[in-house]
């Protein structure tokens, strides 16, 4: 749910017998900032005994699947590719390097102002957010495969292997390949689970 307030927009999210979502999310949008992350601006939080609402300031842009999208019709889905390789890619290395795992980095949940230009992306939807304390390795490979099978557009294997060398800019050759692997393993078996529509 969304409303205007004079010229900003604001988003109300409403949790039912989640009140401990509602609780992680407003704590990581105070957080985040603070870890040099941009992300929606909590403004309130509302409680009783049946629910929760969070009201947020919106972020500034549109969010990563719709820039690819507009770029397919348009004809500069190399740029928006090229953004996701020089701004995406390091901005997955600086959460993981906090010890952070999203649990839900798809395109959808990035946002830009504008992808042919330089600018980090802010994250929204941040309630499933939390520090794994085992099975790391897991979690960074299913959220890397989880932000590239979420492009609308099929990602070309060139520009996945660059986001990994962005993302990862000091492994070997050999490391590098092992995690493409197991990335692209992953992306697979996203892409078999997704509804087909048609």
């Amino acid at each position: 749910m969304y409303a205007g307030l004079g010229s900003e927009t604001l988003y109300a999210k409403l949790y039912r017998r989640r009140k401990r979502a509602a609780a992680v999310e407003w704590h990581w949008l105070h957080m985040l900032p603070l870890l040099g992350f941009e992300s929606a601006q909590p403004i309130a939080w509302l409680a009783d005994r049946h629910a929760s609402l969070i009201v947020t300031a919106s972020v500034k842009g549109r969010s990563l699947d719709a820039w690819i999208v507009d770029a397919a019709a348009e004809g500069w889905l190399g740029d928006v590719f090229g953004y996701a390789c020089r701004e995406v890619a390091p901005f997955a290395r600086r959460l993981h390097g906090q010890g952070l795992i999203h649990r839900d980095l798809n395109c959808s949940h990035l946002f830009a102002t504008n992808p042919r230009s330089a600018g980090r992306p802010a994250v929204i939807d941040v309630e499933r957010m939390f520090r794994p304390r085992w099975r790391w390795r897991r979690w960074v490979v299913k959220e890397l495969a989880s932000l590239l099978a979420s492009s609308p557009v099929p990602v070309p294997v060139p520009v996945a292997l660059r986001f990994l060398c962005n993302y990862q800019p000091e492994l070997h050759t050999r490391q590098r390949r092992k995690l493409a692997r197991a990335v692209w393993r992953k992306v697979a078996r996203i892409l078999a689970h997704q509804p087909r529509f048609g």
